[in-house]
């Protein structure tokens, strides 16, 4: 019994020590903010143009707090930089941003974002936008 009560102390010890502390508070710390992951998913239109694409994303941090964010068309660079709040959602922190964007002509396309704390941008996977307009 104290053999596996010393086993769980050290790993406990060990994993704290890997992880930074910022990572291990639950946002009310003092730790610097991190994006952890992003995501970009676009509905594409159908049929006739002019129509309406609808682009979301969301950006995952490790608390609450302001995130600074490009969306990137591919082939094309990003936009100005942008900032959003993420807020506590079900237990995790998060911000969702929603665009809808007039297509007017036939296109294919794809968008990603990028988004950054206290380090260096993360990406999102890229998102295919396609539209025919017949």
């Amino acid at each position: 019994m104290k053999r596996i009560l010393l086993a769980l102390i050290a790993a406990a010890t060990a994993t704290s020590a890997m992880a930074g502390i910022g990572d291990i508070q639950s946002g009310g710390g003092t730790g610097p903010l991190k994006v952890k992951s992003a995501m970009v998913a676009i509905k594409s239109p159908n049929g006739v143009c002019p129509a309406q694409a609808k682009l979301k994303a969301w950006i995952y941090t490790n608390k609450a707090g302001p995130v600074t964010y490009m969306m990137i068309r591919h082939g094309q660079g990003a936009s100005v930089p942008q900032v959003v709040n993420t807020k506590k959602v079900n237990g995790l922190y998060v911000a969702e941003i929603s665009q809808n964007m007039v297509i007017v002509n036939a296109i294919d396309t794809q968008y990603r974002i990028a988004a950054k704390g206290a380090g260096n941008y993360t990406l999102s996977n890229w998102a295919p936008l396609k539209a025919n307009c017949v």
